[in-house]
């Protein structure tokens, strides 16, 4: 198995995926949530920041710029973890986003809910949905 080491390999990696795409552009903010007895929720989010697993669940849920929202299968979400996982075994970066992703797939394998991944373009764009509001409160609290 692949392992990216150090800052230098991550951002290496980093570039040469969002080099991919040239519609690519970073999200002002980004989150995977659980979408639950008609809620959506966010227990963790990434505000200008994160771009390695920003690229890597926007090329599984299909996302190049701009808002808007994807349901994601626990399978899509298992294809982000195992990209994103390499990136472990860099002890500078803390890697929240991948243990998170572990935590939802667990979650919804166990207690149901449709994984949501939410992508703001810019904070100061209207919402486009009720899974674009929930992560802009989600932001704010």
């Amino acid at each position: 198995m692949e392992k990216w080491a150090t800052k230098e390999e991550i951002i290496a990696v980093r570039e040469r995926l969002e080099a991919a795409d040239p519609r690519w552009r970073r999200p002002a903010a980004y989150a995977v949530g659980v979408i639950r007895d008609g809620r959506t929720e966010f227990t963790l989010t990434n505000r200008g920041g994160n771009y390695l697993p920003a690229v890597i669940l926007a090329r599984v849920a299909g996302h190049s710029s701009g808002s808007a929202a994807y349901p994601l299968s626990v399978e899509q979400l298992e294809t982000a973890e195992a990209e994103l996982a390499p990136a472990e075994a860099c002890a500078d970066f803390d890697h929240p986003n991948l243990r998170h992703w572990r935590d939802l797939i667990a979650e919804v394998t166990g207690k149901g809910g449709q994984l949501i991944a939410v992508f703001l373009g810019d904070l100061a764009d209207e919402p486009v949905d009720e899974h674009d509001r929930a992560l802009r409160s989600a932001l704010d609290a």
